[in-house]
């Protein structure tokens, strides 16, 4: 296994060594070498420890927003299939009172 430290080394060797394409054709094999154990221990390093925001657990579940009816019967269930059902009832709600589906989407407008 090749040690970091030695590379180092034999490349600062042949970097004020002589020049000649046998000694850039070593130096270039070094340095790719070197590029990736780098890119190898940043890949690592920042998989395990990244600088990003940690990644919020989503909870599929609808929470309990409040103590009405409504609110406590649709906590724990998934919202698709709470959304499926609210869209059935404005439909319903355009359909037979026309206000008050127009006040209910002014409100979510304004959201």
């Amino acid at each position: 296994m090749l040690d970091r430290k030695e590379i180092d080394i034999e490349i600062a060797r042949l970097e004020y060594g002589e020049s000649s394409y046998p000694a850039y054709a070593k130096l270039a094999n070094l340095y790719t070498i070197r590029n990736q154990m780098n890119h190898k221990e940043h890949t690592e390093y920042d998989h395990e420890y990244s600088a990003a925001p940690a990644a919020v657990e989503y909870d599929p579940m609808v929470a309990q927003y409040g103590d009405s009816e409504f609110l406590i019967s649709i906590a724990g269930k998934h919202p698709a299939d709470m959304w499926g059902i609210m869209d059935d009832l404005m439909d319903t709600l355009r359909v037979a009172n026309p206000r008050v589906y127009n006040g209910v989407m002014r409100k979510i407008n304004a959201l």
